[in-house]
């Protein structure tokens, strides 16, 4: 704490408050940046699977088309 004192007397306030909230900035877009990155990968996932379960019911919908052909 007695450095903050010290820097805040040596290069005033609005200084230190400025470099405050730059450190804040950085920290919050980083944190930002982390939980895009998880809703990314969960995202990717979720695609593969939605993916996955349309071309089974292509296949299902090609093999009902298919019996109602026949009859």
């Amino acid at each position: 704490m007695n450095e903050v004192a010290q820097l805040i007397s040596a290069i005033g306030f609005p200084i230190v408050a400025a470099l405050g909230c730059a450190y804040f900035v950085k920290w919050q877009y980083e944190q930002n940046q982390k939980q895009i990155e998880e809703m990314r990968k969960e995202h990717k996932e979720e695609v593969a699977n939605m993916t996955k379960a349309i071309e089974n019911n292509t296949i299902a919908l090609t093999r009902l088309i298919e019996k109602i052909d026949k009859e």
